[in-house]
């Protein structure tokens, strides 16, 4: 995949066919929705996991999404982590879910190292 990523931008002949194939190897968006991610929320090691896994997949040029909770105290006690994290993660706005009761959940979104983010508080 890598010699067609190359050769698709050249313009040698077998570049549109490179192209087409590059193309044809995209999975569409990859959606992780784990309760840990990364150095916001790991405790025993699943979030370093889809971590690594959505950069991973990220790298070879797949969309992927993360959602994960964003909780009221990081592994290190401190609150409000997100809004001095230096990956740029944005509060959005609020979306309404309604379930046994209507609950009001806080989006923050960012893109880091090729992956889309979104916590949900």
């Amino acid at each position: 995949m890598a010699l067609c990523e190359n050769v698709a931008q050249t313009k040698i002949k077998p570049a549109s066919e490179c192209r087409k194939l590059v193309e044809s190897n995209k999975l569409g968006p990859i959606v992780f929705c784990s309760p840990e991610l990364g150095r916001w929320s790991t405790v025993g090691g699943l979030g370093v996991m889809v971590d690594e896994l959505s950069i991973g997949l990220a790298n070879l040029g797949q969309e992927v999404v993360v959602i994960s909770p964003y909780y009221d105290r990081n592994r290190k006690g401190a609150t409000g982590y997100l809004a001095t994290d230096p990956a740029g993660i944005d509060y959005v706005d609020n979306i309404h879910v309604q379930l046994d009761t209507l609950y009001t959940l806080g989006v923050h979104e960012g893109t880091v190292n090729g992956v889309r983010v979104v916590f949900l508080h």
